[in-house]
């Protein structure tokens, strides 16, 4: 080989190593982005994929979050099973007999407790349910209560809470964001992406949607206008005009659509009928996992009993689309859908009720960074979400 020749292939190797090492870089930064500035996050996911597409970026979220998974697994390997919060020693928890694990049959309210799914990974939390108490009358019987459950053996920091709400005393509303999901249906002064005023007083709780349209173009209709198209196979969630709501495959209530005042759409369900998709238990990309389908990251999602007057919500982090079903089933969930995933996306939040003033958020349900407590009230949202509210009208 020439002289030159030997030059060329230098400049290549060169370029492949300087490609390589940006790469790294990328990888760390995004990790580091992830975990410690969640808008920066986003920033650089959401443009970046813009020049070079969605593949690298995929790519690159692959091997982060698979990163993640391997320093985790050993870091925790001999640690106790991590929780987000210690079970109280006051009677507020649920004091109702265990249910078997997986049971579909409906739940009272308050929820009843369950036996985990693992108990080598539990912890004294999972399946206890705690009572919420409404911020507007701490003293009234509580319509919310919240659990843990670890779904996976081989993870003692994959957790999931759980946030169980009473349809006959709660009402939930939807509302899009003022970006997202990406519609020319509604001008930006349509879609202000907050709560309306006339709820701020009974406002209970909040929490996110589902994904960005550019992620599968799953629909959504609020309050008669579509704002995406409902796809055949989305899981909807929908709430009808006389108060019922509904998780379920679109083709299956598509001719009830008339009667609906909202519905948002997910990937496949994942439990129907009390039980969990296949797919999901498996390496599937459907369910916002990146390349391989194997993705450990955190995420959302929302449920029914089988009689459609308990919800669920549900956000943990190292988790599968497989394990987040297994939390939402043990919980007492018949059908569920799963919502955003990603460590900036599923939050939820409790208000403080303030009859006197823009209610504010007190906490969240699970850590969480870089959240302000005007959130939702007086600081407009991006992305969709839901939101809670008493049904008791305010005087």
């Amino acid at each position: 080989m020439s002289e030159q020749g030997h030059e060329r292939k230098r400049k290549i190797l060169r370029g492949l190593g300087g490609l390589a090492a940006a790469s790294v870089v990328g990888v760390v930064v995004l990790w580091f982005a992830i975990h410690r500035y969640p808008p920066l996050a986003t920033f650089l996911v959401d443009n970046v994929r813009k020049v070079v597409g969605p593949k690298p970026i995929a790519l690159a979220e692959d091997i982060a979050y698979d990163l993640q998974d391997r320093i985790n697994r050993w870091r925790y390997q001999d640690a106790a099973p991590v929780t987000y919060w210690e079970v109280p020693p006051s009677p507020s928890a649920s004091e109702v007999p265990p249910a078997p694990a997986g049971s579909s049959a409906p739940l009272s309210f308050a929820p009843r407790s369950f036996i985990p799914p693992f108990p080598e990974v539990a912890t004294p939390g999972d399946g206890t349910w705690i009572a919420v108490p409404s911020p507007q009358d701490p003293g009234s019987p509580p319509a919310m209560y919240k659990t843990l459950v670890h779904p996976d053996p081989k993870r003692s920091f994959a957790v999931v809470a759980v946030v169980a709400f009473d349809l006959t005393q709660i009402e939930m509303h939807a509302v899009p964001g003022f970006g997202e999901p990406k519609s020319g249906a509604l001008t930006r002064e349509q879609r202000p992406g907050l709560i309306p005023t006339a709820h701020h007083r009974d406002l209970l709780a909040a929490f996110n949607g589902g994904f960005q349209a550019q992620h599968g173009q799953w629909g959504m209709m609020v309050g008669g206008v579509t704002l995406l198209a409902p796809r055949p196979i989305g899981c909807t969630i929908a709430r009808y005009k006389d108060g019922r709501m509904r998780v379920a495959v679109w083709k299956r209530i598509a001719d009830t659509e008339p009667e609906m005042t909202y519905y948002r759409q997910t990937p496949p369900c994942l439990i129907e009928e009390g039980k969990i998709n296949p797919a999901a238990q498996e390496k599937n990309t459907a369910w916002g996992a990146t390349v391989d389908g194997g993705t450990i990251i955190r995420r959302s999602g929302f449920g029914l009993d089988e009689s459609g007057k308990i919800g669920f919500y549900a956000m943990g982090d190292g988790l599968s689309a497989g394990t987040l079903a297994k939390a939402l089933l043990v919980a007492g969930a018949y059908d569920a859908a799963q919502l955003d995933v990603n460590f900036a996306y599923p939050r939820f939040f409790f208000f403080d009720g303030n009859p006197s003033a823009p209610p504010r958020i007190t906490q969240p349900l699970a850590p969480l960074s870089n959240w302000k407590s005007d959130e939702y009230v007086t600081r407009a949202e991006f992305r969709d979400f839901f939101y809670l509210t008493r049904k008791t009208p305010t005087p």
